[in-house]
């Protein structure tokens, strides 16, 4: 699992997706279709996320992201580390992902 620093100007709090060319992400390498990631923000906010869509421009490929739950620091870091049973509670990331799609269907 990638952690995806985000440009500034890309809004995540409250939004449900966010769209976001490759080039802006200081990836080096491409993500794939439905890959779990996390979003670090500008201000510091960590958030689960999975790939929903990718396109293509002349110059570059664009991501959309569909954004889950706010993650503190030590659990997003756990994911992009890889979660180990023994090590790790996974029964508590269940529950994280889970408030992510209550809180994505009560604003939808």
């Amino acid at each position: 699992m990638e952690i995806v620093a985000l440009d500034p100007s890309v809004r995540v709090r409250g939004e449900r997706a966010v769209v976001v060319a490759h080039s802006q992400t200081g990836l080096e390498r491409g993500l794939e279709h439905r890959e779990g990631v996390v979003l670090h923000t500008a201000e510091g906010d960590y958030y689960a996320a999975q790939v929903g869509g990718i396109d293509f421009d002349i110059d570059d490929t664009i991501y959309t992201f569909d954004i889950g739950a706010r993650l503190p620091e030590d659990l997003a870091l756990e994911r992009v580390e890889g979660l180990d049973p023994a090590v790790h509670d996974l029964s508590l990331h269940e529950i994280v992902d889970l408030l992510g799609e209550l809180s994505k269907d009560q604003a939808g």
